[in-house]
């Protein structure tokens, strides 16, 4: 897993724990509910469970790698 470190380590430590949980559960299950995938660019998002923040990340089912491209709050 990647995660874009420089806006994670930006936010306030309560968000990075939304960012922390929400990231666990998609490791568990990356097309899972509350995820949305945009077919023209390949890229998903998601919120976390408060809904005020947004996780753009890419993930390959073949493949058991996570990649956070981008967080915003």
């Amino acid at each position: 897993m990647d995660v874009a470190i420089e806006q994670y380590l930006a936010l306030p430590i309560e968000q990075q724990r939304l960012v922390d949980t929400r990231v666990q559960q998609l490791l568990d299950n990356p097309a899972g509910p509350g995820t949305s995938h945009d077919p023209h660019t390949d890229l998903w998002t998601t919120a976390d469970s408060t809904g005020t923040g947004l996780i753009v990340y890419i993930f390959r089912p073949d493949r058991p790698r996570l990649v956070v491209m981008r967080l915003v709050y």
